[in-house]
């Protein structure tokens, strides 16, 4: 068997084999290692294009992620950068106490300065500042103001010297003066029921009780007359009279209110026991409703909005003409024209109920027993007071045979056509109707297992003579069909030359040839338990 080919053990997908027996070699195409078994159960790697691959990657030079390979000096390429090393380091440090090539270090710009450093000792580094452009000297003084130009650094970039006026202008509005800051001395006089003082740097202007001011809430104690237009820009305004006199005949409230934002209307207030208030005023927050409303325990506030939760609606005794009446918080009653109901169920019947709301009628409950088919009649009916039908009983329709007293159920009708028939013969269809026949042959039992009979018939289909024969088959008789394996075939009409013949899945399948032209193939058995020709096989893990 010099070209049988035995096959170890593989996978595919799994990395290490479990369970080997001991000396037993598996191989994983998934992690490429060679692995056997040792006698402790456990599974060792011994080899593979993983570990061959490692050693195909070794180089000399300085490649991360490979094993070190000496060149032909022995030597091998490496860079360390902070690492730690152990072991010991031979060789040879050169110009261990300085740089190998001096470097200059150097400012330039604003500030500059150089500086030559190779290592060996500290050096120091010289600056110069550049010149802003400004000249040195004194800004500023008593008759001077400095003006200086500072850059995005805070360098003083120019500076200059500005003279300071010595004249103060000053004006009422009609009249101008000037005075002088260095000579002259402001003088301020009051006028008729204005006093001026000065202390402490400061000029005080205070007004006596014949000038009306906000401060200290000044009284009038006579009539005031005002002719020209009088206007309020405070909050509030509180007229505490028992009688205003408006010529407007339209007064305009809530001005400003871009937004519809305000309730617009008035409110009172009344006590009946309590302090409460009433109103009547279009909702802002309600689609502009108007409402009329009472019993209120919250007074609006100044935003002149009005809270309805806290208020019981109003009563208005009027006669309305026209529009429409909706959201009405209680429903029209009979006696005054409506239904005293708010809605009813859609298709629902209405009843009266006196001077009460109409009433919807309740669905009756219908009860049907038995079928209404065409082949039924009704046998009962129920109706309740309004006229509805309740109930109904349906029933087959079933005449008795004693009902029918007259005619003969005809053929087509599923009778006979006939009244009566002779005892013991036939009944056969003559055309228009059953009609009785005689019978014919000889009773008896014929016919065997291993017999065949021989059968002649009248024109009616009788049989008027039987004869029997023994059953005699020979093999040459039996032309079609294969014997199955339960009749102690095969079950197979041909078999495949040179194969080995094994029986089917169950044991009442055919039976099968397997065959193989591969020379050194055995016949073995594969992972689902069929017989298959191929070289040895180790199995998978």
């Amino acid at each position: 068997m010099a070209n049988t080919v035995i096959q170890l053990k593989y996978s595919d997908v799994t990395n290490t084999p479990t369970d080997l027996a001991q000396g037993e070699a598996a191989y994983s195409n998934s992690s490429s290692k060679l692995f056997i078994g040792l006698s402790d159960g456990s599974e060792v790697a011994i080899g593979g294009a993983y570990y061959t691959g490692l050693l195909d990657a070794a180089t000399s030079a300085a490649t991360p992620d490979t094993l070190v390979l000496r060149d032909a000096q022995g030597s091998v390429t490496a860079n360390i950068v902070y690492a730690n090393i152990v072991g010991t380091i031979e060789g040879v440090a050169e110009s261990a106490n300085k740089w190998t090539t001096a470097i200059d270090f150097g400012l330039a710009g604003d500030a500059t300065g150089n500086v030559s450093v190779d290592g060996s000792e500290n050096e120091t580094l010289t600056v110069t500042l550049a010149n802003s452009g400004v000249d040195a000297g004194t800004y500023g003084g008593a008759s001077n103001v400095g003006v200086f130009t500072v850059d995005a650094k805070g360098r003083i970039t120019s500076a200059s010297n500005v003279a300071i006026s010595s004249t103060l202008s000053i004006s009422d509005g009609s009249n101008n003066d000037s005075v002088s800051l260095i000579s002259d001395t402001l003088t301020f006089t009051g006028g008729a029921g204005i006093d001026v003082t000065v202390s402490d740097n400061q000029v005080q202007v205070n007004v006596d009780n014949t000038i009306i001011t906000t401060a200290g809430g000044q009284t009038i104690g006579g009539d005031l007359t005002v002719s020209g237009n009088l206007l309020v820009s405070g909050e509030t305004v509180t007229t505490d009279v028992s009688t205003i006199v408006v010529e407007d005949s339209l007064v305009k409230y809530a001005n400003g209110n871009a937004g519809d934002g305000l309730d617009i209307g008035f409110y009172g207030q009344y006590n009946d026991g309590s302090d409460k208030y009433t109103a009547f005023f279009r909702d802002a927050s309600d689609s502009g409703k108007f409402k009329i409303l009472t019993g209120g325990t919250a007074e609006p506030s100044a935003a002149n909005s009005v809270d309805p939760a806290t208020y019981t609606v109003g009563t208005l005794v009027a006669n309305i003409e026209g529009g429409t009446v909706s959201g009405l918080s209680s429903d029209i009653a009979v006696a005054d024209g409506g239904t005293g109901a708010g809605s009813f169920t859609a298709g629902a019947i209405l009843i009266g109920n006196g001077t009460g709301a109409l009433q919807t009628l309740s669905n009756s409950s219908y009860t049907l027993t038995g079928g209404l088919a065409a082949g039924n009649t009704v046998t009962s009916l129920t109706v309740d007071d309004y006229g509805r039908v309740t109930a109904a009983t349906g029933a087959e329709i079933a005449i008795a045979a004693s009902q029918v007293t007259s005619g003969t159920l005809p053929v087509a009708r599923g009778g006979t056509n006939q009244t009566s028939f002779t005892g013991g013969q036939f009944i056969y269809f003559d055309g228009t109707s059953l009609a009785s026949i005689a019978n014919t042959g000889t009773a008896g039992v014929y016919g065997q297992a291993d017999e065949t009979l021989t059968v002649t018939t009248d024109a009616y289909g009788r049989v008027s003579a039987v004869s029997q024969t023994s059953i005699a088959i020979a093999t040459t008789a039996v032309t079609s069909g294969t014997f199955g394996v339960a009749r102690g075939g095969t079950g197979a009409s041909t078999f495949s030359t040179n194969g080995v013949i094994v029986s089917g899945a169950t044991g009442t399948s055919a039976l099968s040839a397997v065959t193989s032209a591969t020379e050194g193939h055995v016949l073995q058995i594969n992972a689902s338990g069929v017989p298959v020709f191929g070289h040895i096989n180790g199995g998978s893990f």
